[in-house]
């Protein structure tokens, strides 16, 4: 499929950058420099109430008859109960890490021994209010954290643990918009954590039309 770049542009590291993705039109998140996480929400562009859950779209993916139990990964992103429809799909996935959930906010900062640090919740809120949005109007902990080398220890207690990203300048993530949709991404701001390999980076956006 022939692809037209409708768009460029690079939001800057610990900032948060909300636009609107029209349907069928390709959304490429790029590693401006490398080893960058970058949360993802999505809203139906007409209706904010229709919105991107992160853990039920994995849900969807792992139960789902041509890939059975063979993976906790988005495919195919879903709003939230009861709306149920497609949002986005990932059209291209290279590198394959990212963590479908919370992001960092003031509390876990607060846990980190880092009060008053900047989160995720804060570069969302600055995103959200260029469309007259807050943070209270949304379901923020259900995020795609693009790039995230997260994973449980399975063969231990169970934990969660974080590891540096394995992307590198570059690497991207590519979703075709199903319907028409606000995007608010956040580049993360964790330096606490190895999240980001306690650097912070800038991330690239590319729009294509299809």
């Amino acid at each position: 499929m022939s692809q037209q770049l409708n768009t460029e542009f690079v939001i800057p590291k610990c900032t948060g950058k909300a636009f609107i993705v029209d349907q069928g039109q390709l959304l490429r998140v790029i590693q401006h420099e490398g080893k960058q996480v970058a949360g993802l929400i999505f809203l139906n562009a007409h209706n904010f109430k229709e919105q991107f859950m992160a853990e039920f779209s994995g849900g969807l993916s792992f139960f789902h008859p041509d890939h059975l139990g063979s993976h906790y990964r988005a495919g195919v992103l879903y709003s939230k109960v009861p709306y149920e429809r497609a949002m986005l799909t990932v059209t291209d996935n290279p590198v394959g890490d990212h963590f479908l959930g919370p992001h960092c906010t003031k509390t876990m900062m607060d846990i980190w021994q880092a009060p008053g640090h900047r989160s995720c919740s804060d570069n969302f809120a600055d995103a959200l209010s260029e469309f007259g949005l807050e943070l209270k109007d949304i379901y923020s902990p259900s995020v795609l954290n693009a790039f995230a080398n997260v994973y449980i220890d399975a063969e231990g207690d169970g934990s969660v643990n974080i590891a540096p990203p394995r992307s590198v300048k570059g690497d991207y993530i590519e979703f075709r918009a199903d319907m028409d949709v606000l995007a608010v991404i956040s580049v993360c701001p964790d330096d606490i954590s190895p999240m980001n390999d306690h650097t912070l980076k800038a991330i690239k956006i590319q729009i294509f039309d299809a």
